[in-house]
């Protein structure tokens, strides 16, 4: 009888200490991005928009997320590798598929607008008929499949910088006639980093660019991640039911710089 509950003992043991690793690891996830207020951001009081509703999805399923910033790129191919076990704000591509686990459900969709000064009068219908303004767009950022194609057929012309920043100088210096950039993100910087006297000069053309949807990935390289994933889609959609989701969205648009 006592060997018979020893026995049972160590098999219990045994077990904890397959189980051990995988609950570890599935209640403590590592996803990396880039600063990109009000989406993201390093500096923020639950990292920005974004953050908020990924931390708070996975804690409605007992899962802590901790935040690795980097650039957009190295976060993309460390979570492809599964250094790290994902990264978010990503469109759904063929090409991303086969190495990342997809949330059901999109986070936000990204709206592209045009700004532009107030005083330049600007309408426009299709973006094949914008050939005679100069556009200026941030240096590796995809506007739209189609105005990457005008772009790179040169019947669009694009005059690429690094900084979004400089970009909204030009723009109110009229070395620029328009900026396509996020809807939220331009309004951000804009009121971060200049005087009400610049941003009064600024606006945007109501009419979307593009608009698309945006994706928690996780690394297929973790084969727990499938799970976890499911986990985040419950997670989620209780937020969506609940209205945390639409609160949290709401406190973004109202926050004040």
């Amino acid at each position: 009888m006592s060997r018979s509950i020893g026995i049972l003992v160590i098999k219990a043991y045994l077990l904890v200490f397959l189980i051990l690793p995988l609950l570890s690891h599935s209640k403590n996830l590592v996803l990396a991005a880039d600063d990109w207020p009000p989406y993201v951001d390093r500096n923020a009081e639950h990292y920005g928009f974004v953050c908020q509703l990924i931390s708070r999805a996975f804690d409605k399923v007992g899962i802590k997320v901790h935040y690795h910033f980097t650039a957009w790129a190295r976060a993309l191919e460390t979570s492809k590798k599964g250094d790290v076990d994902g990264t978010f704000l990503w469109y759904k591509t063929p090409k991303r598929t086969p190495f990342f686990y997809f949330s059901k459900e999109p986070l936000l969709h990204i709206s592209a607008v045009f700004f532009h000064r107030k005083d330049f009068e600007f309408k426009w219908n299709t973006l094949d008929k914008l050939t005679e303004y100069r556009i200026g767009a941030p240096i590796g950022a995809i506007i739209s499949p189609e105005f990457k194609a005008l772009e790179e057929k040169k019947i669009l012309n694009v005059i690429r910088i690094k900084s979004d920043i400089s970009l909204f100088k030009m723009l109110y210096r009229k070395r620029i006639d328009l900026f396509p950039h996020d809807f939220f993100v331009g309004y951000s910087e804009l009121n971060k980093h200049f005087s009400s006297n610049f941003t009064r000069i600024i606006t945007n053309h109501t009419k979307p660019i593009d608009e698309k949807p945006v994706y928690l990935l996780l690394s297929r390289k973790n084969q727990d991640n499938k799970e976890i994933m499911k986990l985040f889609d419950q997670g989620f959609l209780s937020l969506k039911r609940s209205g945390e989701y639409d609160k949290t969205f709401d406190e973004m648009i109202l926050k004040k710089e």
